[in-house]
Protein backbone atom coordinates (compact mmCIF):
# COMPACT_ATOMS: atom_id res chain seq x y z
CA UNK A 1 0.00 0.00 0.00
CA UNK A 2 1.38 3.68 -0.99
CA UNK A 3 2.44 5.85 2.47
CA UNK A 4 0.67 8.45 -0.05
CA UNK A 5 -2.94 9.73 0.63
CA UNK A 6 -4.42 8.92 -2.26
CA UNK A 7 -7.71 11.43 -3.88
CA UNK A 8 -10.38 10.95 -5.78
CA UNK A 9 -11.02 12.81 -9.34
CA UNK A 10 -13.44 15.62 -7.40
CA UNK A 11 -9.97 16.01 -5.21
CA UNK A 12 -11.74 14.66 -1.92
CA UNK A 13 -9.51 13.06 0.12
CA UNK A 14 -10.52 9.29 0.47
CA UNK A 15 -10.11 7.52 4.30
CA UNK A 16 -6.34 6.88 4.68
CA UNK A 17 -6.91 3.79 6.91
CA UNK A 18 -5.86 0.55 6.62
CA UNK A 19 -8.57 -2.15 4.70
CA UNK A 20 -9.54 -4.11 7.56
CA UNK A 21 -10.57 -0.35 9.98
CA UNK A 22 -12.39 0.74 6.85
CA UNK A 23 -14.18 -2.17 6.89
CA UNK A 24 -14.57 -2.48 10.31
CA UNK A 25 -15.90 1.02 10.28
CA UNK A 26 -18.70 0.43 7.28
CA UNK A 27 -19.68 -2.98 9.37
CA UNK A 28 -20.48 -0.31 12.65
CA UNK A 29 -17.69 -1.58 14.49
CA UNK A 30 -15.15 1.39 14.50
CA UNK A 31 -15.95 1.89 18.08
CA UNK A 32 -14.61 -1.12 19.43
CA UNK A 33 -11.35 -2.69 20.29
CA UNK A 34 -12.57 -6.32 20.11
CA UNK A 35 -15.86 -7.74 18.91
CA UNK A 36 -16.47 -11.33 18.56
CA UNK A 37 -20.00 -13.38 17.93
CA UNK A 38 -20.83 -17.27 17.66
CA UNK A 39 -23.65 -19.14 18.00
CA UNK A 40 -21.15 -22.13 19.15
CA UNK A 41 -22.06 -20.34 22.36
CA UNK A 42 -22.39 -23.74 24.17
CA UNK A 43 -19.29 -24.93 23.29
CA UNK A 44 -17.50 -21.65 24.34
CA UNK A 45 -19.11 -22.41 27.56
CA UNK A 46 -18.04 -25.72 27.67
CA UNK A 47 -14.58 -24.22 27.18
CA UNK A 48 -14.84 -22.16 29.76
CA UNK A 49 -16.17 -25.16 32.46
CA UNK A 50 -12.85 -26.75 31.48
CA UNK A 51 -10.22 -23.87 31.51
CA UNK A 52 -11.22 -22.63 35.19
CA UNK A 53 -10.18 -26.13 36.52
CA UNK A 54 -7.37 -25.72 35.36
CA UNK A 55 -6.29 -21.74 35.05
CA UNK A 56 -7.38 -19.09 37.41
CA UNK A 57 -6.54 -15.99 36.15
CA UNK A 58 -5.29 -16.08 32.50
CA UNK A 59 -4.40 -13.80 29.78
CA UNK A 60 -6.15 -14.45 26.18
CA UNK A 61 -4.36 -13.06 23.02
CA UNK A 62 -6.50 -11.76 20.15
CA UNK A 63 -5.58 -10.60 16.60
CA UNK A 64 -6.84 -10.94 13.49
CA UNK A 65 -6.01 -14.85 13.20
CA UNK A 66 -8.07 -15.33 16.36
CA UNK A 67 -7.93 -15.94 19.70
CA UNK A 68 -5.11 -18.18 22.14
CA UNK A 69 -4.31 -18.26 25.25
CA UNK A 70 -0.85 -20.38 25.78
CA UNK A 71 -0.59 -20.79 29.72
CA UNK A 72 0.68 -23.03 32.56
CA UNK A 73 -1.42 -23.92 35.72
CA UNK A 74 0.13 -22.73 38.89
CA UNK A 75 1.75 -25.74 40.11
CA UNK A 76 3.29 -25.47 35.89
CA UNK A 77 2.75 -29.51 35.50
CA UNK A 78 -0.16 -28.50 32.86
CA UNK A 79 0.02 -26.47 29.68
CA UNK A 80 -2.79 -25.34 27.69
CA UNK A 81 -2.61 -23.93 24.12
CA UNK A 82 -5.90 -23.03 22.76
CA UNK A 83 -6.33 -21.41 19.51
CA UNK A 84 -9.72 -20.31 17.62
CA UNK A 85 -9.98 -19.55 14.72
CA UNK A 86 -11.29 -15.72 13.57
CA UNK A 87 -12.79 -16.84 10.27
CA UNK A 88 -15.08 -19.48 12.08
CA UNK A 89 -16.85 -16.95 13.96
CA UNK A 90 -19.77 -15.23 12.43
CA UNK A 91 -18.18 -11.86 13.49
CA UNK A 92 -14.81 -10.97 14.24
CA UNK A 93 -13.03 -7.91 14.73
CA UNK A 94 -10.28 -7.14 16.53
CA UNK A 95 -8.05 -3.67 16.13
CA UNK A 96 -4.60 -5.03 16.43
CA UNK A 97 -3.35 -7.36 18.70
CA UNK A 98 -5.22 -7.20 22.12
CA UNK A 99 -3.81 -8.82 25.86
CA UNK A 100 -7.34 -9.58 28.40
CA UNK A 101 -6.54 -10.49 31.63
CA UNK A 102 -9.51 -12.41 33.10
CA UNK A 103 -10.43 -14.67 36.08
CA UNK A 104 -11.54 -17.86 34.54
CA UNK A 105 -14.15 -18.48 37.55
CA UNK A 106 -16.20 -15.17 37.04
CA UNK A 107 -16.03 -15.16 33.59
CA UNK A 108 -17.62 -18.85 34.32
CA UNK A 109 -20.43 -17.38 36.71
CA UNK A 110 -21.77 -15.13 34.02
CA UNK A 111 -21.82 -17.62 30.82
CA UNK A 112 -22.86 -20.71 32.65
CA UNK A 113 -26.73 -20.15 31.73
CA UNK A 114 -26.33 -19.83 27.87
CA UNK A 115 -27.92 -22.93 25.73
CA UNK A 116 -28.33 -24.07 22.79
CA UNK A 117 -30.95 -21.14 21.59
CA UNK A 118 -28.01 -18.64 22.36
CA UNK A 119 -25.29 -16.66 20.82
CA UNK A 120 -22.78 -15.14 22.36
CA UNK A 121 -20.85 -12.21 21.94
CA UNK A 122 -17.58 -10.53 23.26
CA UNK A 123 -16.49 -6.65 23.21
CA UNK A 124 -14.47 -4.36 24.28
CA UNK A 125 -15.19 -0.91 23.56
CA UNK A 126 -12.48 1.41 22.63
CA UNK A 127 -13.86 4.21 25.37
CA UNK A 128 -14.14 1.59 28.16
CA UNK A 129 -10.83 -0.91 27.58
CA UNK A 130 -10.92 -1.66 31.36
CA UNK A 131 -14.10 -4.18 31.07
CA UNK A 132 -15.29 -7.01 28.84
CA UNK A 133 -18.60 -7.02 27.14
CA UNK A 134 -20.70 -9.99 27.47
CA UNK A 135 -24.03 -10.19 24.95
CA UNK A 136 -26.10 -13.84 25.53
CA UNK A 137 -28.81 -13.43 22.65
CA UNK A 138 -31.90 -15.81 22.51
CA UNK A 139 -33.71 -14.71 18.88
CA UNK A 140 -36.74 -16.90 19.83
CA UNK A 141 -37.26 -15.10 23.18
CA UNK A 142 -36.43 -11.55 21.83
CA UNK A 143 -34.07 -11.50 24.96
CA UNK A 144 -30.77 -9.90 25.22
CA UNK A 145 -28.85 -10.17 28.80
CA UNK A 146 -25.19 -8.21 29.07
CA UNK A 147 -22.95 -7.84 31.44
CA UNK A 148 -19.48 -6.26 32.04
CA UNK A 149 -16.59 -7.75 33.51
CA UNK A 150 -14.21 -6.44 34.77
CA UNK A 151 -10.04 -7.00 33.10
CA UNK A 152 -7.06 -8.08 35.19
CA UNK A 153 -3.84 -6.44 34.73
CA UNK A 154 -1.97 -9.47 34.80
CA UNK A 155 1.81 -10.02 33.99
CA UNK A 156 2.57 -11.94 30.81
CA UNK A 157 5.41 -13.91 30.28
CA UNK A 158 5.44 -15.53 26.53
CA UNK A 159 5.90 -19.39 26.53
CA UNK A 160 7.30 -21.09 23.78
CA UNK A 161 7.78 -24.67 23.07
CA UNK A 162 9.63 -26.71 20.59
CA UNK A 163 7.91 -28.55 18.20
CA UNK A 164 8.65 -32.11 18.14
CA UNK A 165 7.81 -35.52 16.89
CA UNK A 166 5.67 -38.06 18.53
CA UNK A 167 6.28 -42.02 18.37
CA UNK A 168 2.38 -42.51 18.39
CA UNK A 169 -1.03 -40.59 17.84
CA UNK A 170 -3.94 -42.12 19.29
CA UNK A 171 -7.62 -41.04 18.33
CA UNK A 172 -10.28 -42.70 20.55
CA UNK A 173 -14.04 -41.44 21.35
CA UNK A 174 -13.63 -38.48 23.53
CA UNK A 175 -16.41 -40.45 26.08
CA UNK A 176 -14.36 -43.54 26.05
CA UNK A 177 -11.45 -41.54 27.31
CA UNK A 178 -13.55 -39.56 29.65
CA UNK A 179 -14.91 -43.31 31.23
CA UNK A 180 -11.51 -44.70 31.58
CA UNK A 181 -10.10 -41.95 33.93
CA UNK A 182 -13.27 -41.51 36.24
CA UNK A 183 -13.19 -45.00 36.89
CA UNK A 184 -9.62 -45.21 37.84
CA UNK A 185 -9.67 -41.83 40.01
CA UNK A 186 -11.94 -44.28 42.30
CA UNK A 187 -9.15 -46.55 42.52
CA UNK A 188 -5.88 -44.91 41.97
CA UNK A 189 -3.86 -41.35 42.05
CA UNK A 190 -1.70 -42.02 39.14
CA UNK A 191 -2.10 -44.17 35.59
CA UNK A 192 -0.21 -46.09 33.50
CA UNK A 193 -0.50 -45.42 29.40
CA UNK A 194 1.13 -47.73 27.25
CA UNK A 195 1.04 -48.02 23.57
CA UNK A 196 2.76 -51.93 22.19
CA UNK A 197 2.14 -54.04 19.34
CA UNK A 198 -1.19 -52.01 18.11
CA UNK A 199 -2.68 -51.97 21.55
CA UNK A 200 -2.95 -49.21 23.72
CA UNK A 201 -2.76 -50.07 27.64
CA UNK A 202 -4.52 -47.92 30.70
CA UNK A 203 -3.75 -49.33 34.07
CA UNK A 204 -3.40 -48.05 37.78
CA UNK A 205 -2.90 -49.55 41.36
CA UNK A 206 -4.18 -48.60 44.23
CA UNK A 207 -4.46 -49.89 47.47
CA UNK A 208 -7.41 -52.44 47.28
CA UNK A 209 -7.36 -53.46 43.66
CA UNK A 210 -5.57 -52.54 40.24
CA UNK A 211 -7.60 -52.07 37.27
CA UNK A 212 -6.46 -52.29 33.41
CA UNK A 213 -8.02 -51.28 30.34
CA UNK A 214 -6.61 -52.39 26.54
CA UNK A 215 -7.87 -50.83 23.74
CA UNK A 216 -6.58 -53.29 20.58
CA UNK A 217 -6.40 -51.40 16.94
CA UNK A 218 -6.98 -48.43 18.18
CA UNK A 219 -6.66 -45.64 15.60
CA UNK A 220 -3.12 -44.15 15.62
CA UNK A 221 -1.41 -47.28 16.39
CA UNK A 222 1.22 -48.23 14.39
CA UNK A 223 0.60 -45.52 11.55
CA UNK A 224 0.31 -43.09 14.68
CA UNK A 225 3.35 -41.34 13.50
CA UNK A 226 2.58 -40.69 9.96
CA UNK A 227 -0.97 -39.09 11.94
CA UNK A 228 0.96 -36.79 13.92
CA UNK A 229 1.60 -34.21 10.85
CA UNK A 230 -1.74 -34.17 10.14
CA UNK A 231 -3.05 -33.25 13.48
CA UNK A 232 -0.51 -30.36 13.64
CA UNK A 233 -0.35 -29.02 10.09
CA UNK A 234 -1.49 -25.97 9.47
CA UNK A 235 -1.46 -23.19 6.91
CA UNK A 236 1.93 -20.73 8.11
CA UNK A 237 4.01 -21.14 11.25
CA UNK A 238 3.18 -24.49 13.25
CA UNK A 239 1.91 -23.53 16.47
CA UNK A 240 4.11 -24.37 19.68
CA UNK A 241 2.43 -27.86 20.46
CA UNK A 242 2.25 -29.11 16.79
CA UNK A 243 3.49 -32.22 15.89
CA UNK A 244 6.36 -33.09 13.29
CA UNK A 245 7.30 -36.72 11.82
CA UNK A 246 10.28 -38.13 10.24
CA UNK A 247 10.89 -40.90 8.17
CA UNK A 248 13.15 -42.50 11.30
CA UNK A 249 9.42 -42.24 13.61
CA UNK A 250 7.29 -43.72 11.04
CA UNK A 251 9.93 -46.55 10.95
CA UNK A 252 10.19 -47.01 14.77
CA UNK A 253 6.46 -46.89 15.28
CA UNK A 254 6.18 -49.32 12.57
CA UNK A 255 8.64 -51.78 14.90
CA UNK A 256 5.87 -51.45 17.67
CA UNK A 257 8.17 -49.56 20.30
CA UNK A 258 7.02 -49.35 23.82
CA UNK A 259 6.12 -46.13 24.58
CA UNK A 260 5.00 -45.69 28.37
CA UNK A 261 4.22 -42.50 30.82
CA UNK A 262 2.61 -42.75 34.08
CA UNK A 263 0.32 -39.19 34.86
CA UNK A 264 -1.88 -37.98 37.19
CA UNK A 265 -5.28 -39.01 37.23
CA UNK A 266 -6.64 -35.84 38.60
CA UNK A 267 -5.57 -33.71 36.05
CA UNK A 268 -6.41 -36.39 33.65
CA UNK A 269 -10.09 -36.11 34.63
CA UNK A 270 -10.12 -32.15 34.62
CA UNK A 271 -8.70 -32.82 31.30
CA UNK A 272 -11.99 -34.64 30.70
CA UNK A 273 -14.10 -31.52 31.22
CA UNK A 274 -13.51 -31.02 27.64
CA UNK A 275 -15.69 -34.51 26.86
CA UNK A 276 -18.45 -32.41 25.11
CA UNK A 277 -16.82 -30.52 22.81
CA UNK A 278 -16.14 -33.01 20.01
CA UNK A 279 -16.75 -36.70 19.48
CA UNK A 280 -13.06 -37.60 19.40
CA UNK A 281 -9.60 -36.66 21.03
CA UNK A 282 -6.24 -37.14 19.97
CA UNK A 283 -3.50 -38.78 22.47
CA UNK A 284 0.25 -37.52 21.41
CA UNK A 285 3.07 -40.10 22.84
CA UNK A 286 6.67 -39.88 23.21
CA UNK A 287 8.30 -41.37 26.10
CA UNK A 288 9.90 -39.35 29.02
CA UNK A 289 7.52 -36.11 27.32
CA UNK A 290 4.52 -34.71 28.27
CA UNK A 291 1.27 -36.29 27.37
CA UNK A 292 -0.73 -34.25 25.03
CA UNK A 293 -4.27 -34.37 24.60
CA UNK A 294 -6.13 -32.62 21.36
CA UNK A 295 -9.89 -31.92 21.20
CA UNK A 296 -11.39 -29.41 18.44
CA UNK A 297 -13.97 -26.88 20.51
CA UNK A 298 -16.37 -27.55 18.17
CA UNK A 299 -16.06 -25.77 14.54
CA UNK A 300 -14.41 -23.05 15.78
CA UNK A 301 -10.75 -24.14 16.44
CA UNK A 302 -8.94 -26.51 19.30
CA UNK A 303 -7.38 -27.05 22.52
CA UNK A 304 -4.03 -28.88 23.19
CA UNK A 305 -3.57 -29.72 27.16
CA UNK A 306 -0.01 -30.80 27.74
CA UNK A 307 0.45 -32.95 31.19
CA UNK A 308 4.20 -33.58 32.60
CA UNK A 309 4.90 -37.05 33.35
CA UNK A 310 4.72 -38.08 37.10
CA UNK A 311 8.04 -37.96 38.68
CA UNK A 312 9.03 -35.82 35.23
Amino acid sequence: MSSHPSYSSDTTMQSSAPPAAAAAAAAGLGSYRLVLKTVQAVAFKVLVEALKELLTDVTIEFDASGMKILAMDTSHVVLVHLKLEASKFEVFHCDGKIAVGLNMLNLHKLIKTINNNNTLSLYIDKDDVNHLGIKIENTDKNSKTSYKLNLLDLDHSDIYVDPTAFTEVVTLPSADFQKICRDMHALADLMEIRSIHNQLIFSCKGDFCSQETVISDANGAGAGAGAGAGAGASAGPPPPLATSTTASDAAAAAASEIVQGVFSIKHLVLFTKCTNLCSTLELYLKNDYPLIIRYDVSSLGSIRLALAPHGG
